[in-house]
């Protein structure tokens, strides 16, 4: 597959710490996993209080994801094995990450979501082919 058809999708991790920070960053779908991009501000002023973290969530580390669609804006929902996954996460809950996603880039979102589905899938297949070749 060749991932430079599939564009990075600018999202945000609203909300965090009651309003106070929000993150800003980008989604990259890669063949080993989701590949992100972003860094935390003050949400009152807009000042940068992180530098730019990259973090890689596996396949392998995720049960499911899916996308969501709202009149305004869209959403990007993770859910991961286990609340570890999203450790390194600003404002994930019990296992899961929501992304939010502008109107404007809705198209991107759900082209990359779906093509997540499918090695999500692969992944789920492979596992299932190494345990019954035990």
């Amino acid at each position: 597959m060749n991932y430079t058809s599939i564009p990075s999708v600018p999202f945000e991790i609203p909300n965090i710490y009651h309003g106070i920070q929000v993150a800003k960053g980008l989604l990259k779908v890669r063949e080993e996993g989701l590949h992100f991009e972003f860094e935390v501000e003050d949400s009152f002023l807009g000042m940068i209080k992180s530098g730019v973290k990259t973090e890689t969530i596996f396949y392998r580390d995720l049960e499911g994801i899916r996308f969501e669609k709202g009149w305004w804006n869209g959403k990007v929902v993770l859910e991961g094995t286990s609340m570890k996954v999203f450790d390194n996460f600003p404002g994930s809950e019990q296992g899961r990450l929501t992304l939010k996603v502008k109107r404007s880039n809705r198209d991107d979102a759900q082209n990359a979501v779906s093509s997540a589905r499918v090695h999500l899938s692969e992944q789920k297949l492979k596992e299932l082919d190494d345990k019954s070749g035990d």
